[in-house]
């Protein structure tokens, strides 16, 4: 037989798919319409009806499949097509598909060959693997392709054993041996991640910060910071004061460095460059100020950490944009570092500058309604109120420094 149009593909496989159903009872079979078949019904092209209804038939001869034709209308319109279920396995060598079966089974030996290193992953790899016994979707895995299944799997896997920072293109040339091989598998290990991972959810749509949170980074990572910090490494001591009116440090430079010395009583994250740069240039007296960029990253995180060790009364604010990503970030900064204080972001902030403000999005609706009954952000209920009932948000950027 010539090769099999894509009609009658589309329509074999479907009847496959329907015969690998779990504990399916009922005849297996297509009813051919215009919405699934629009190719048969065209009033263009006979063509594709014709051949189709040809090679049809010659299955039928085979025995493969049973035709069923509208009254009156035999060889010209097929009204269904029926598997034949004895003959089965003729149709997944036609096609050149593997059973589900055995598709299973090669997809739960990878499952079971995995040894997690983490949580999340042991969540991923537990829920797929009931889903694949109740015979539902695995996704983001794909039951019919393996080569896809092992390579998102080895990503996890290496994703789980990271200790610290790497960029996407090294972990991809590490992993795959090709440096672009991770940008394909990005968006199903996000997936993942936001299915799995305990604290996903605080990242909201922001995969790369999510990504960043697992100590993946898309481009090296540089942290501004403004104010007196010493930092002691291999010996040598860097003194950040003299540098006016900040300076931006490698995270390599920050993870292998120590604090010995902070001269702040207050500390101060700022999520947005602009705002950064310009409360940089007036900072006020005895103030720390570090740029996160977002959500702040594990290396801010460990900064603060070890400034917060070294001195406990220190106060730490923050000040983000007056929406549901600003207080996102306030939250996870809570999370990681407990209290932390809004800075500017409060009412009587948002109605200075409410000329400035924008509509609020259905989506910024539902996540500020969700983070409304979030504990961590008990104290900024007032806020978020007042936001949902104006119907409008706030960015940083339209906050007059003086302000804060």
């Amino acid at each position: 037989m010539a090769t099999l149009s894509e009609l009658v593909q589309t329509i074999l496989h479907t009847l496959l798919d329907q015969a690998e159903q779990p504990e399916r009872e009922r005849v297996v079979r297509v009813r051919l319409n215009s919405r699934q078949h629009p190719a048969y019904f065209s009033e263009r092209d006979v063509g594709p009806r014709r051949d189709a209804n040809q090679q049809l038939q010659q299955l039928a001869a085979q025995g493969l499949i049973r035709l069923g034709w509208r009254k009156w209308e035999e060889h010209n319109w097929l009204e269904t097509v029926d598997l034949v279920a004895e003959h089965a396995a003729d149709l997944y060598i036609l096609l050149r598909r593997t059973p589900r079966a055995e598709q299973s089974q090669a997809l739960d030996q990878l499952l079971a060959a995995q040894r997690p290193r983490a949580a999340w992953q042991l969540a991923f790899l537990d829920f797929t693997a009931a889903q694949l016994a109740g015979g539902r979707s695995v996704a983001p895995l794909k039951l019919d392709d393996e080569p896809w299944n092992r390579d998102l799997l080895l990503a996890a896997q290496a994703l789980a054993a990271l200790t610290s920072p790497t960029l996407e293109r090294t972990f991809s040339v590490r992993v795959f041996g090709n440096s672009k091989r991770f940008a394909d598998l990005e968006g199903a290990l996000v997936r993942v991640l936001r299915q799995h991972a305990e604290a996903a959810a605080g990242y909201g749509e922001d995969s790369a910060a999510l990504l960043r949170a697992h100590l993946l980074d898309r481009v090296p990572e540089y942290v501004p910071i403004a104010g007196e910090l010493r930092l002691d490494s291999a010996e040598k001591t860097l003194d950040l004061a003299p540098f006016q009116p900040s300076v931006a440090l490698s995270a390599a430079t920050l993870r292998g460095a120590t604090v010995s010395a902070c001269a702040a009583s207050r500390l101060i994250t700022v999520e947005n460059s602009t705002s950064f740069s310009e409360l940089s240039l007036r900072r006020p007296p005895h103030t720390l100020i570090v740029y996160t960029g977002g959500f702040a990253s594990p290396t801010v995180i460990g900064l603060i950490r070890q400034i917060r060790q070294l001195y406990p009364a220190i106060r730490l604010q923050h000040w983000g944009d007056l929406d549901a990503g600003g207080l996102r970030i306030l939250a996870h900064l809570r999370r990681e570092l407990g209290a932390v204080e809004p800075l500017a972001m409060d009412v009587a902030t948002f109605e200075c500058h409410q000329a400035h403000a924008q509509p609020l999005t259905t989506n910024d609706r539902a996540a500020l309604a969700q983070l409304r009954a979030l504990p961590a952000l008990h104290d900024c209920a007032a806020l978020i109120d007042h936001l949902l009932q104006t119907g409008l948000k706030l960015e940083q950027e339209a906050v007059e420094i003086t302000s804060s």
